[in-house]
């Protein structure tokens, strides 16, 4: 009898080891992207200049010329308060991120999990060729026209098939070279809404509205909505600048009072800013 109980749990033994070893198997994510594109010919400002009319009218063109493109991550869909798109600004000369002029949104659907592919400070060159570019909300981006709800044309993602076509992942992450630009109230004018958007920025000493509630699910009449939060910063306060998706994984979390620098990417929707948050990591509470 022992020798049989023996033989069981050794076999038990066995299959736990096989399983762990093939749940934690690492598979490299460069299979889901293409391996070469060439070199980038073209800058995140050159394409937003071609591409004006279509971003301003939020409509699309089709890309018929050989232009490749070269920008840095900066935001993904790692909480879920993005859907779809990652963000990605210019490069500078030296390497370093350009927080200077605005970036472009890339979209792509049927991914659930897009940052795990397109990590924070992961260089990514697109080739433009048979995509699209646009605008939603005169917010530029890069995928497909699709059909809405309303039966309307719309800037929308790409599919996956596409993706592995058309991005390709250069190199290693380097997530400390994504270093948010540092803004103040006074500069969210209308003039500079194309310079500052869609871009990483930082709000140093402020303090967001609506303490003791959560950043999302505010329940009205049974149902949950997306919220949006002002931002007192610099003695002004910034009405319904902060959004939170009902989707991310902090929607429940409470918003805590007090002064605290924040981080998230500035993106606007027709002439009003919107600032999302990546994950809860870019709320630093400050005097704890």
């Amino acid at each position: 009898m022992k020798k049989v109980i023996f033989t069981i749990f050794a076999g038990m033994l066995a299959m736990t080891s096989c399983m762990n070893d093939w749940d934690t198997e690492q598979i490299s994510t460069n299979q889901f992207t293409a391996s070469s594109i060439g070199e980038a010919n073209t800058s995140l400002s050159d394409l937003r200049k071609d591409y004006a009319t279509e971003i301003e009218n939020s409509s699309y063109k089709k890309v018929d010329s050989a232009a490749v493109i070269e920008g840095i991550v900066v935001a993904n869909d790692i909480s879920g308060n993005i859907y779809q798109y990652i963000y990605i600004q210019g490069i500078n000369a030296d390497g370093s991120l350009n927080t200077k002029e605005g970036g472009v949104a890339v979209g792509v659907k049927g991914l659930g999990a897009l940052y795990t592919i397109f990590p924070v400070g992961q260089k990514i060159r697109v080739d433009l060729k048979d995509l699209y570019v646009g605008g939603y909300g005169k917010s530029p981006r890069i995928g497909m026209p699709y059909i809405n709800t309303n039966g309307a044309m719309r800037m929308g993602p790409m599919t996956f098939a596409m993706m592995q076509q058309h991005i390709q992942k250069v190199g290693e992450p380097q997530p400390e070279i994504v270093v948010p630009r540092t803004i103040t109230a006074s500069e969210l004018t209308e003039s500079n809404i194309d310079k500052l958007t869609p871009m990483l920025v930082q709000i140093n000493n402020a303090e967001i509205s609506d303490a003791g509630w959560p950043y999302a699910h505010w329940e009205v009449g049974g149902d949950t909505y997306s919220e949006y939060h002002d931002i007192k910063a610099d003695g002004s306060t910034l009405k319904q600048l902060l959004y939170t998706s009902t989707s991310c994984t902090f929607a429940g979390d409470t918003i805590q009072a007090g002064k605290k620098n924040i981080k998230g990417l500035l993106n606007r929707y027709s002439s009003s800013y919107q600032l999302t948050l990546r994950s809860l990591d870019d709320v630093i509470e400050l005097g704890k």
